[in-house]
């Protein structure tokens, strides 16, 4: 009921997000940190859309481990407050947390449960740092610590999240093109597809297609909807508002110049966009 109450935005929108290059020792397990400050007065909920991806996790919630997501998640932030995150590579999170990603597909999990006591005591001394930057800092030196213990990513799984990121048309044979490009036959595939990401092939396309289209909608808002759709690998745009909205739980929608993404409670505004 809480949720019906305030306006939801996408976490793009909100505040101040910024992202930087890991340290140099990280970057290889490590594709950035990152911050997102909200201002004092925030009184929305924030909507997070599904990115493929997997994050450590530092909030006002504690230290936290974010698996990848099938549809929209809502983390519980406070106005003023500020998160700091870093972001796994494709194909590194399953080695660093020794488990399969498909487990935790959803989840946002205490590090103290994967970790143990490491996990708590890295809580603990984040907990003394004032700063985000001296927060991240910290997180990194500890991470460094742990990555000579690491094994090192998956390569493999690391080329087929770059190649399904920047494929505009996937076509009927695409996920068996790429297995046999891999080396790999198509259930053993999707089996490491489902430990790396935690979901197969078809899903991760369809997850980083949306994430294209996003993407091009906030550097080229001034072509039409339908253009855009099939630039970034929709069969029209009927398919592009189908995709939106099963990987989000909203409908795309437009009113004069925005477009949004709508539910029966509420409205996401998205962007302007002239057609």
């Amino acid at each position: 009921m809480e949720t019906a109450q305030k306006q939801i935005v996408l976490a793009s929108s909100a505040g101040k997000y910024c992202e930087q290059s890991p340290v140099a020792a990280l970057a290889a397990h490590f594709r950035c940190t990152w911050t997102h400050s909200l201002p004092s007065d925030f009184d929305k909920h924030v909507a997070v859309v599904p990115d493929g991806c997997s994050d450590i996790v530092w909030s006002s919630q504690g230290l936290c481990v974010v698996g990848p997501d099938r549809t929209s998640a809502f983390p519980p932030l406070q106005a003023g407050e500020t998160v700091i995150g870093i972001r796994f590579q494709p194909g590194a999170a399953a080695r660093w947390l020794k488990l399969s990603m498909a487990g935790i597909t959803g989840e946002t999990v205490a590090l103290s449960d994967l970790w143990g006591a490491d996990g708590q005591r890295l809580q603990d001394r984040l907990c003394e740092v004032p700063s985000a930057a001296g927060k991240l800092a910290l997180l990194q030196s500890a991470l460094q610590q742990r990555a000579a213990d690491v094994t090192p990513p998956c390569l493999n799984m690391r080329r087929a999240f770059e190649h399904l990121a920047r494929q505009s048309s996937g076509g009927a044979y695409m996920v068996e093109n790429l297995s046999r490009t891999l080396g790999y036959e198509e259930r053993t595939f999707r089996r490491h597809c489902l430990a790396h990401f935690g979901y197969g092939p078809k899903t991760l396309e369809r997850i980083l297609r949306f994430q294209r289209f996003l993407g091009s909608l906030r550097t080229d808002r001034g072509r039409a909807l339908s253009m855009l759709a099939l630039d970034t690998g929709y069969a029209d745009q009927a398919h592009m508002s189908r995709e939106a909205q099963m990987l989000t739980g909203f409908s795309l929608t437009r009113s004069g110049g925005s477009l949004r993404l709508d539910c029966p409670f509420c409205s996401i505004f998205l962007l302007r966009h002239r057609e």
